[in-house]
């Protein structure tokens, strides 16, 4: 299904912030430099809906986009980023369990793993929570462009292995080249209805 109109509703760092749409919503998280929000512009073939910094770490709240009136997306804080000042696992921990344990209409987590790195503890954590809450997981292994095709489905088994998830589970794609988006809308399309 192509989606057109893309629109940012609001950040949030607290429950009381977050927006009220009825629709369906999907949580995009990762590490600060997975390329969420490349992701998330590549999805709905904007440049700067979501926020892309030079400098990884920066999404700092829960960001709302509204998707054709059809989905939310809400872009995570990033974790694992030690540099400059990166959000503390604290504070993480404060925005998102709430989110994920009373957020009603939160149908899946796609968690954002650069295709070149296997998960690490945070990232299994994340997984976790989505698990705890019962919600979908789908891994989108993005930056496919930088490694071979051989090295991509080997890449997939260590990965969804180490999360613990089935290669079904996990798509490969590129935001740059802009290959692999339509495999990642099939999941959550599957998801959300």
């Amino acid at each position: 299904m192509e989606y057109h109109e893309a629109e940012y509703i609001t950040s949030a760092l607290t429950p009381a912030q977050w927006p009220e749409t009825g629709l369906p919503e999907i949580v995009f998280s990762g590490r600060s430099n997975a390329g969420k929000s490349s992701l998330i512009n590549a999805l709905v073939n904007r440049n700067n809906l979501a926020y892309r910094g030079k400098t990884p770490g920066k999404t700092r709240m829960l960001n709302f986009f509204r998707i054709d009136e059809r989905v939310v997306f809400a872009d995570a804080p990033g974790y694992g980023y030690a540099k400059g000042g990166s959000m503390t696992a604290e504070l993480f921990g404060e925005i998102m369990e709430p989110y994920f344990r009373n957020r009603r209409n939160l149908k899946a987590m796609v968690i954002v793993l650069d295709i070149r790195r296997l998960p690490n503890q945070d990232d299994c954590i994340m997984v976790d929570y989505a698990r705890s809450a019962h919600i979908a997981v789908v891994a989108v292994c993005t930056k496919s462009d930088k490694i071979s095709r051989s090295q991509q489905l080997q890449q997939i088994k260590k990965i969804s292995g180490t999360l613990g998830i089935s290669t079904a589970q996990c798509c490969v794609c590129s935001s740059l080249k802009k290959t692999g988006l339509v495999e990642v809308w099939d999941q959550i399309d599957r998801v959300i209805q």
